[in-house]
């Protein structure tokens, strides 16, 4: 008798309506399959590319306290990150490394902004802001990007304005007279979208807990913008414009910190930009 009771609950319960539309919600989720860019030039899916690939999302990177690419890659251990002082950071993939001193192009390991070359190998020029999801392919990618890609590549791909328009303020305090200001902006209105973010910091001297100044291992000032505008005149069919800019004034070097050396800093900037057509036929 009490077995019957017990059915007969089980089965009341399963025939409220409430119960019927939670199942029926449930069974129509669906989880989104992601999607990479990099490997191919053009979208595929990632479960069928067959090279290794990493995925950095928008959240990840949100929830993350890294200033630059560099500090990102680390706090994720994408390869190795080696850190040099004036504000010098090199990754290496698989035997080889970025050319951080100068041209990207005497390097193995390549670093692209949205599919084209940052002009840099230096991962402390490229900020956090303004990214959307960056993209990493370790082993050879030459076929694709040429011999600089021998290592891997880091593709950074900067947000796309979509939704309603918003802004952004935050600042940052830290050791050493450590001072960081950044805002932006992102949104679409009707066929024109924007994102944006402007970053402004410098940083004083390194002094130890005994009172020991080690002088030119701080920098005066550091900027970076990155601005991303497009407009779709045709359904499917985008121009944009992307630019990004980087510029630190008296980046110290002070050599080893037995013998300081006053004299030897930099002033170093990088910038670049690109015009972008993206679109497709009537037929898809």
């Amino acid at each position: 008798m009490k077995k019957c009771l017990v059915v007969s609950m089980l089965l009341a319960v399963l025939a409220m309506p409430g119960f019927s539309q939670a199942k029926e919600k449930e069974k129509a989720v669906t989880t989104l399959e992601e999607v990479v860019v990099t490997a191919g030039r053009v979208e595929e899916k990632k479960k069928e590319i067959t090279s290794n690939v990493t995925i950095i999302n928008e959240e990840e990177i949100k929830n993350s306290s890294a200033r630059d690419l560099g500090d990102l890659l680390a706090e994720k251990g994408i390869g190795h990150i080696h850190k040099y002082p004036g504000a010098l950071t090199s990754i290496g993939i698989r035997g080889f490394r970025t050319e951080s001193h100068g041209n990207d192009l005497m390097g193995h390991v390549l670093i692209l902004v949205n599919g084209r070359r940052a002009g840099t190998g230096n991962l402390a020029k490229i900020m956090t802001k303004n990214i959307e999801r960056i993209e990493i392919i370790r082993g050879p990618a030459s076929v694709q990007y040429g011999s600089a890609a021998m290592g891997g590549v880091v593709n950074v791909i900067t947000k796309k304005g979509k939704d309603k328009p918003k802004v952004f303020v935050d600042g940052v305090l830290g050791s050493f007279g450590h001072k960081e200001g950044s805002a932006g902006f992102s949104g679409k209105h009707n066929r024109f979208d924007f994102s944006g973010s402007f970053t402004k910091g410098s940083r004083d001297d390194f002094d130890t807990g005994s009172g020991t100044t080690y002088y030119n291992t701080g920098y005066d000032d550091k900027n970076n913008y990155n601005l991303n505008l497009g407009y779709e005149f045709l359904p499917g069919n985008r121009i944009g414009v992307i630019y990004n800019y980087f510029n630190a004034d008296h980046v110290g070097n002070p050599g080893y910190l037995s013998v300081n050396d006053l004299d030897n800093y930099k002033d170093t900037s990088n910038k670049s930009i690109d015009f972008i057509y993206d679109g497709k036929t009537t037929d898809g």
